[in-house]
């Protein structure tokens, strides 16, 4: 029985899920094969995590505090780092191998390919996120008492601690979602990048990228200790919305607090109720920030697959066809016509590798081609024409050289 597909309708319709997850696998699978680059990936975090604890711990002024407020920035700091990485090299590899010109030709709709790249990415950062939490959590930075239990909302106080339970378990799977989120959006600057930018300009634009949008906000360092210009940063309210789901603390400037001392509202600071209408404002800012990256992600990389891809494939073709125009260059037109349509159709690397292992294989790769004998000969004796002059012109230049000595 021959299994017939379903047509989809509607939204689904516009997406092809299968080309979104087979080219996320390829991109994960490449990535935990390479044990080096996770490790040194986590390196950087785990010396955040470990080591700059207490100089925060001072700044801040409560060292409880400063592991909540820190521990999330770390995070963040994994998720726009690695996000942007993480989504941007592959692309970067696969132009250098000429891979691209593939998903240029390819049947799959580009929004689709995005789509792949971004949810590859995503899901290597949440596997860093992970390492990074798990060290947060054996080095004290992050609480354990993760999520908004340390607020009395009532069913969910301490009184009561299966809702206690449940309420860390939800806080726990809505930090990842947001980290999911976060990692989706900031791959999408990667993309951008790689899709007009080789491999050399890609890292620099990378490190141009990264440091504005982690160490000029509020991710790491208090907004007020920066004059508000971290408030104008993406970055601040990706933060603040997870350390609503670790721990609850967001800083005197989270953007609940910020909003209750501007509007003048009658809400507590540091509590329940500011930390969620913090979080409304930080999900609009998100969606915002979202819609604009995903869109200019889709235009770029699309247009980025209507040019060749120069990688190390294309430059090995353009180089054989400049050798081969300056070979035919002194054939007559009769020469040049034979010789272009048996290269149009037999390899000239797997002709010549041939031809010095046993001339006699040439015979059987030219009727394999679809050529006959009478092609072989010809263009035996073309070669051997084009051989002569080239070694009457190193001749030539060896005697140029002597004279001039």
């Amino acid at each position: 029985m021959f299994r017939v597909k379903k047509e989809k309708k509607g939204l689904l319709a516009s997406f092809d899920f299968e080309a979104i997850l087979g080219i996320a696998r390829r991109e994960y699978i490449k990535y935990f094969r390479n044990k080096n680059q996770i490790i040194s990936s986590s390196l950087m975090p785990a010396i955040f995590m470990i080591f700059m604890r207490p100089a925060f711990g001072n700044w801040i002024g409560n060292m409880g505090e400063a592991s909540t407020y820190m521990g999330a920035g770390i995070i963040v700091m994994v998720v726009i780092m690695s996000g942007i990485m993480m989504a941007g090299m592959p692309l970067i590899f696969d132009k250098m191998m000429g891979f691209q010109d593939i998903y240029a030709v390819s049947p799959v709709k580009r929004r689709n390919l995005v789509l792949g790249f971004i949810l590859g990415g995503a899901i290597k950062v949440i596997f860093q996120c992970s390492i990074v939490i798990a060290i947060g959590l054996l080095s004290g930075l992050v609480s354990f008492e993760l999520g908004v239990y340390p607020y009395d909302f009532g069913w969910f106080a301490a009184g009561y601690p299966v809702f206690g339970v449940l309420a860390i378990i939800m806080s726990v799977i809505m930090m990842y979602v947001m980290i999911f989120i976060s990692a989706a959006v900031y791959s999408c600057i990667g993309l951008t990048i790689s899709a007009k930018s080789d491999m050399t300009n890609a890292f620099l634009y990378f490190t141009l990228i990264n440091t504005p949008l982690v160490f000029i906000s509020g991710a790491l360092i208090p907004v007020e200790n920066m004059y508000f210009i971290g408030l104008f940063n993406p970055t601040t309210y990706f933060a603040d919305a997870i350390r609503v789901f670790l721990g609850g603390y967001t800083g005197d400037y989270g953007t609940g607090n910020f909003l209750i001392g501007i509007l003048g509202l009658s809400i507590p600071k540091h509590s329940a109720q500011a930390l969620f209408l913090g979080l409304g404002v930080d999900l609009i800012v998100i969606f915002a920030f979202g819609v604009v990256l995903f869109y200019i992600a889709f235009k770029v990389f699309g247009s980025s697959l209507t040019e060749s891809s120069g990688g190390f494939i294309s430059i090995f073709h353009k180089k054989t066809t400049e050798m081969q125009e300056k070979m035919f260059k002194k054939l007559s037109p009769e020469e040049k016509e034979v010789m272009n349509r048996i290269t149009s159709k037999v390899d000239m690397i797997e002709l010549m590798s041939s031809a010095q292992e046993d001339p006699s294989k040439i015979i059987d790769i030219f009727k394999k081609a679809g050529l006959t004998t009478d092609d072989a000969n010809q263009f035996m004796k073309i070669g051997t024409k084009i051989m002569s002059e080239m070694v009457s012109k190193k001749k030539k230049k060896k005697k140029k050289s002597k004279n001039k000595t």
